[in-house]
């Protein structure tokens, strides 16, 4: 967690000692009825925490400067159909923070945060809607005084990778680069575009990369013309070119690579000068 507690510290330090800066996790997303999408972190909330919950929000308190976690609770029914959660005591002892509480308390605690404060930064929509309720806590507290937007420090940050981050980019580069050269082993006409979309997961996956960083483009024939073609269903064709644009997502950092290679093998006519004088630019 060293790398974590840097970036808050740092971010303490921008934002100065009459400030609070206030991040929320990324809500969870459902899909239909009681089945939800997989979830993913905030990058924001990532970059300070680590912490891979949802429901949870991070309070930088410039005054003290001092960190605070408010995440879900224990609960042994929810665990039994969602699995592990950390609960405040175990998630502020394996993430670093100076103190974390139940998610339940964050409305309750912020008025007294915020009373010693000058400034406010928040993230705007990037709380689920959790924003206005800060708001309105701050409004009430600070009459009129203005909430800042903590992007104009975390981007500036984020912008310049650490060790730790270009160690993670490195390996989501060559999880993605050994799916390529996958999709190209299984490549051949007559499969489906989803066929290789599907060589492509099981690469990230067997490789421990959960999930691709963006929806993956498999584009046989005039289908690379479409620059965002996503549908991946048609049948590859003898003669074809095929595009792949796709990359993996490890610990939250992705891969992109695209590459374009023949559908039977081999480069022919119009496609072989194509790919020489692209390689004679190199």
């Amino acid at each position: 967690m060293t790398p974590f507690a840097e970036r808050r510290r740092r971010l303490l330090g921008q934002i100065g000692s009459g400030s609070v800066a206030v991040l929320f996790a990324a809500p969870e997303q459902r899909r239909s009825n009681d089945t939800f999408f997989p979830y993913r972190q905030n990058s924001y909330f990532h970059y300070l925490t680590g912490f891979p919950e949802p429901e949870s929000v991070l309070v930088l308190d410039g005054s003290t400067q001092t960190a605070v976690l408010f995440c879900r609770d224990k609960d042994d029914l929810s665990e039994i159909w969602e699995g592990f959660h950390y609960g405040a005591d175990a998630a502020c002892e394996a993430f670093g923070m100076d103190a974390a509480y139940s998610v339940t308390q964050w409305q309750a605690k912020m008025p007294q945060i915020l009373q010693k404060a000058q400034r406010l930064f928040v993230l705007p929509e990037q709380g689920g809607g959790a924003e206005p309720v800060l708001a309105l806590h701050w409004q009430k507290i600070k009459n009129g005084a203005a909430v800042e937007n903590l992007a104009a420090c975390l981007d500036g940050m984020r912008l310049i990778k650490d060790r730790h981050e270009i160690d993670l980019l490195k390996t989501a580069g060559k999880i993605s680069a050994a799916a390529h050269i996958r999709a190209m082993q299984k490549t051949r006409p007559g499969i489906s575009e989803l066929h290789i979309e599907a060589e492509l997961l099981h690469e990230f996956m067997r490789r421990g990369a959960r999930f691709p960083a963006y929806a993956s483009i498999v584009a046989g024939g005039k289908n690379a013309c479409c620059l965002h073609y996503t549908a991946n269903k048609d049948i590859l064709q003898n003669g074809d070119l095929l595009l792949v644009d796709a990359g993996a997502e490890y610990e939250g950092y992705a891969g992109d690579i695209t590459r374009t290679f023949p559908v039977n093998g081999r480069f022919g006519g119009a496609q072989k000068d194509l790919y020489e004088v692209v390689l004679a630019a190199n």
